[in-house]
């Protein structure tokens, strides 16, 4: 599973639109940017009922926020950039969690060449995590689609209700470039945490160990408990700093356009999600781990993913639909491989002979 935690973020960041993919002619340029903010409610019957809050925009670099005096949540979006940011102390609006969702898309072509080739890519991440007491989650995806973003189907199952993302990041079209799955665990021992994202054990009863239900499936995954997915770094309470780079490859095809597809996601989740204690039918009491963060849970990745540079084969030429200058390289024909070697060497010659 690469992608499901940012399509995960996504799906509770998103739009408000409800329904399947858009006709063709309603269907967006061959580029563009969306962010989101919102929060939502596990009980809308409650008294008073919870009215969700969000904000979207497509507008390139413009935020999208919300803000209450327990949380806040804002993203931005410019092609080739995501940046995405949830912070909670509390939910005492009956919220059961907030989130951000920044992605953007722009239509690829790459000439100069005959069959097939192979493209790379790196990303950088970086921002700040602050883990308290409530459980947080970020995911970075680099993704890449045949068809444009708008046409990818769509199912995502958000508790009780059934909402669409911008982009249907679960569709089987989508390949993953590369990806990185944070999680900010209010427990000093990462394997607490570490638990609610594995799948079930043979013999297990309760939330989550309920696999054998397919009616209970959470975006395509089975039982009740998140998307089985293995994060890319735990971060146990306190302050941490985060900065990685991310690599991958494409192949493609000469002449045939993709879409290049950028996805950041902030989470962060109260009580009434946390299933830290699993049940069985023998009705012992449920007993929760004791949480070791205190304090508000933050992810900052305001200034964040950025996408670093892209190698393309020798003789390959880059077209964007959007002309967005992103960061090109070729590599190096033999010929210029040789000029560079040679001239390296010389300098290395020279170095021995004035060191002699």
């Amino acid at each position: 599973m690469h992608t499901r935690l940012a399509a995960l973020v996504g799906a509770l960041a998103a739009s408000a639109v409800v329904g399947s993919a858009p006709a063709l002619a309603e269907i967006n340029p061959t580029s563009g940017t969306y962010a989101a903010a919102a929060d939502w409610g596990a009980n809308y019957y409650s008294d008073p009922q919870f009215v969700p809050q969000i904000s979207t925009t497509d507008v390139a670099n413009t935020l999208a926020a919300i803000a209450t005096a327990d949380y806040s949540a804002a993203a931005r979006t410019t092609l080739g950039s995501n940046h995405a940011y949830a912070q909670a102390s509390g939910f005492s609006n009956d919220a059961s969690g907030v989130n951000s969702f920044s992605g953007w898309y722009d239509q690829i072509t790459i000439t100069g060449g005959m069959g097939t080739g192979t493209l790379q890519f790196s990303v950088q991440l970086t921002g700040s995590v602050t883990a308290g007491a409530y459980l947080g989650m970020a995911g970075l995806s680099l993704l890449a689609s045949p068809v444009h973003p708008e046409q990818l189907a769509t199912d995502s199952l958000v508790f009780n209700t059934l909402t669409a993302q911008p982009w249907g990041l679960y569709d089987g079209q989508v390949q993953t470039i590369s990806t990185y799955n944070i999680v900010a665990s209010p427990y000093n021992d990462p394997n607490v945490i570490a638990g609610l994202f594995s799948a079930p054990s043979v013999g297990d009863s309760g939330i989550p160990a309920l696999p054998s239900d397919p009616s209970l499936q959470l975006g395509g995954d089975g039982g009740m408990s998140f998307p089985e997915y293995s994060p890319d770094l735990i971060l146990t309470p306190g302050e941490h700093l985060v900065s990685v780079t991310l690599t991958g490859t494409l192949d493609f095809t000469y002449g045939e356009a993709f879409y290049l597809i950028g996805a950041l996601g902030t989470n962060v989740l109260g009580d009434g999600l946390e299933t830290f204690c699993s049940f069985d039918i023998s009705g012992d009491p449920c007993v929760p781990t004791p949480k070791d963060g205190t304090g508000a849970t933050t992810l900052d990745f305001l200034n964040s993913a950025l996408l670093a540079g892209i190698v393309l084969p020798e003789g390959a030429t880059f077209a964007s639909a959007s002309g967005a200058a992103y960061t090109v390289t070729a590599v190096p024909e033999p010929g210029e491989w040789a000029m560079l070697l040679a001239g390296l060497g010389l300098v290395a010659w020279r170095t021995r002979r004035k060191t002699a």
